[in-house]
């Protein structure tokens, strides 16, 4: 016999989770983030499978969520956007300091394009390229970097 899941359970709201957005109950994963590659024309069972301790069950329930409280979600995901155009302009206007921890790469980053939405319309085989470059190029200056190395090597201490 199998288990009967009362669906109202799936979707919950916690002040100290993302800010109260609904989440997929149990999980940290928003119905924002459901929905945006629901947008992006992902089907539920490729969300399910980029996020493999989900269900099809959760994610058919936050995209119910999401056709249910449109207008909310919407308003979310614009907010979102509008916060991250803000960074952007900051950034390029340098009001946002570069921290000394910047590493400076050799090869194109997502911060080499004007924004993230021009990043974006690159062909997908072309960001995993670039993303795959600089991984790389992170890697060996975290091997190569002698604080970090020290850190790795300590004794980490849990306050």
């Amino acid at each position: 016999m199998s288990t009967i899941t009362d669906i109202g359970t799936l979707i919950s709201r916690q002040s100290d989770i993302h800010g109260g957005c609904p989440i997929i109950a149990g999980t940290g994963v928003t119905v924002r983030r459901i929905a945006i590659w629901y947008k992006q024309s992902l089907s539920a069972e490729e969300i399910a499978d980029r996020i493999g301790h989900l269900t099809l069950t959760q994610v058919y329930a936050a995209l119910t969520y999401y056709h249910a409280n449109r207008e909310e979600i919407d308003a979310d995901i614009a907010a979102e956007e509008a916060e991250g155009d803000r960074i952007e302009a900051l950034n390029s206007q340098r009001k946002i300091q570069k921290q000394p921890t910047d590493i400076a790469l050799e090869i194109p980053t997502v911060a080499s394009y004007p924004s993230r939405r021009e990043f974006m319309k690159l062909p997908l085989e072309e960001r995993g390229r670039i993303l795959e470059r600089q991984a790389e190029a992170m890697l060996q200056h975290y091997q190569e970097d002698r604080e970090w190395q020290e850190l790795e090597a300590g004794d980490l201490i849990d306050y």
